[in-house]
């Protein structure tokens, strides 16, 4: 393996172990603080963090040049709303006890790619990609019929990430610059947001525990950490690779709903069965269309 490679996947681990940690911390905070704030902070503050970053190294003006394209604007503005609802429903996911879930929709988000892919792309899929996509399918209805209720959670995360990713991979825009914009858009929602709820009496930036505050202060970087390491190891380790490394992130969160007691029914664990032969199908063309045994 080539230094460049090696560090790339280095990078990779790093950023899905990251996002597999994050309920910790969202745990972190007390029961009061609910995942509606936490996420107006993760928001705001990581456009501020991404101000100042690329203020020193030079790309801001790269960056706001983005605005006279009208196409490119349009569509950071649907990606923000995409990547906004799913960053929320998963806080709230994490810090109400439905971490599996949650799980579930990164576990489903890779065949949802590829029926985007077919539906909006127009791709072609091969036969042991119809059969992960169809496995995926009734691990879904299983969970509608033999559960007895719609993975809400797990499809609105899966959809929204996989539609957030589709917009990225259309839009004209390099993966901070486009992020800084998106964070730009909401800056001033997220800011009255965090105002209003502080003159409400609602809010924890000024009146919570040094912790707490100290825990809203950074929460720009549970952003723009995991997303750096990815960004550096997207352009250097193949798709294919990365491809497999993101199962990292909900497995382990998978594994802390398991260990913090969240209950999972036989039929809720055949669910998860189904997606993971999906997966395990989807994982052999990878790695088959690399010429390497799986």
């Amino acid at each position: 393996m080539a230094p460049d490679e090696r560090r790339g996947t280095f990078a990779a681990f790093g950023a899905f172990l990251f996002w597999g940690a994050m309920p910790l911390y969202f745990w972190a905070f007390p029961a009061t603080v609910g995942a509606f704030e936490i996420t107006l902070h993760r928001i705001f503050w990581t456009f501020v963090l991404l101000l100042i970053v690329l203020a020193f190294d030079g790309s801001l003006t790269k960056s706001l040049s983005l605005f006279r394209q009208p196409k490119v604007i349009g569509m950071l503005v649907a990606s923000t709303a995409l990547i906004s609802i799913n960053w929320l429903v998963y806080a709230w996911a994490a810090m109400n006890g439905h971490l599996a879930e949650a799980s579930l929709g990164y576990f489903i988000n890779p065949l949802i790619n590829v029926a985007f892919g077919v539906v909006l792309l127009r791709e072609r899929l091969n036969m042991w990609r119809w059969l992960a996509v169809g496995l995926a399918a009734l691990g879904v209805l299983n969970q509608i019929i033999v559960v007895g209720k719609p993975p809400w959670i797990a499809l609105t995360l899966a959809f929204s990430f996989g539609g957030y990713g589709l917009l990225r991979k259309m839009v004209a825009a390099e993966a901070k610059e486009g992020l800084f914009v998106e964070t730009l858009i909401v800056a001033p929602l997220m800011l009255g947001a965090i105002v209003w709820l502080e003159m409400q009496g609602n809010g924890h930036l000024f009146s919570g525990t040094p912790l707490t505050i100290f825990l809203l202060l950074a929460a720009g970087l549970t952003i723009t950490i995991p997303l750096t390491m990815f960004n550096f190891a997207a352009r250097r380790i193949p798709l294919s690779t990365l491809g497999l490394i993101q199962y990292i992130a909900p497995t382990s969160t998978f594994t802390m709903a398991i260990v913090v007691g969240e209950k999972l029914t036989f039929g809720g664990l055949m669910t998860f069965v189904l997606i993971w032969m999906g997966l395990a199908l989807y994982s052999f063309d990878l790695w088959r269309k690399r010429g390497v045994s799986p």
